[in-house]
Order: C-alpha cells, then sequence, then structure tokens
C-alpha cells in the first residue's frame, strides 16, 4: 500500500474509535439511568456530607422521608458555561444508598451568579434560606431538578 492509502486506513480507524467510544458513553449513560429509576424506590440509607464531614445519616424507613420520589423526572446536561453560573466546589454531597452500596451520589452547587440564571435552569434551582442550590450528578455532569424532600433535609440539617 502507498502512502496515502494508509493515511486513509489510519483516520477510517480513527473515526471508528471515536464513535464507538461516543457510543459506549452514552450506553453507559443510559443504563446508570435506568439503573436509578428502577431502584430509587429501594434506598434504604442516605447520608449527607459537607466536605468531609457526615452531617447525617439516615436508614431504614428514615430514610424514605428524604429521598427522591421520581430522581430523573428532569434532567438537564450543563455546559461549561453553565456550570461556571455555580460555585466551583460543592457545599453539599449527599449519597443514596441500597443495602450499603451507593445508588448515586450527587452534589447541592451553591448559585454564584444568579443573573445569569437560564428560564429552565431556575425552574431546577431551590432556596435554603436566602441562598439558592441546584442538585447536580458529577459523574454525568447532569443537573437535577429540585426536589421538596433535598430542600427540607438541607433545612433540617445543612449548617
Amino acid at each position: 500500500m502507498n502512502k496515502r492509502r494508509w493515511k486513509l486506513v489510519i483516520f477510517a480507524v480513527i473515526i471508528l474509535i471515536v464513535a464507538f467510544t461516543m457510543q459506549f458513553r452514552e450506553k453507559n449513560e443510559e443504563e446508570a439511568i435506568s439503573r436509578i429509576l428502577d431502584h430509587a424506590a429501594e434506598i434504604d440509607a442516605i447520608e449527607l456530607f459537607k466536605g468531609e464531614q457526615s452531617l447525617f445519616k439516615s436508614t431504614g424507613k428514615d430514610a424514605t422521608i428524604y429521598s427522591e420520589n421520581s430522581p430523573l423526572s428532569h434532567v438537564k446536561k450543563l455546559s461549561k458555561k453553565e456550570r461556571a453560573i455555580f460555585e466551583e466546589k460543592p457545599v453539599y454531597h449527599i449519597v443514596y444508598e441500597i443495602k450499603g452500596e451507593p445508588l448515586y451520589e450527587v452534589d447541592v452547587l451553591k448559585v454564584a451568579i444568579s443573573s445569569e440564571l437560564s428560564k429552565e435552569l431556575q425552574q431546577m434551582v431551590f432556596n435554603v434560606g436566602d441562598q439558592q442550590y441546584l442538585i447536580y450528578w458529577t459523574k454525568k455532569k447532569k443537573a437535577f431538578e429540585q426536589s421538596t424532600n433535598t430542600q427540607r433535609l438541607l433545612e433540617q440539617y445543612g449548617k
């Protein structure tokens, strides 16, 4: 084969690898979302952290009070520009567990620049005191719609 054909073959292989990787990531994301939806009712422990410090841990029936009824009712992928609207470090971290294993984990981000919130993000933000927060699924870089259960958890135990 001459040089030109080798270049075309290498280019085609690179395109195939990129396409396969993107498809794999999308499939993984769909599986993660499906797993959360399928098992959300089984959550038996919730732990709230501020930094490394555990502020609250609830197990059994007490955990259902603060668990999300429909954790993925509205999900939005945050762009880098949108992510910049919030403080860099999360204020809180919440772990939802089933039988001692995390089902999913979210960060609670504080709004830094409220004037730049889009209408869609404004609907996802919730208030605790005079501060605005957003639930952020760091692993998939997605924001969740606010929940009264999470809001109640932070109002009672977030300090």
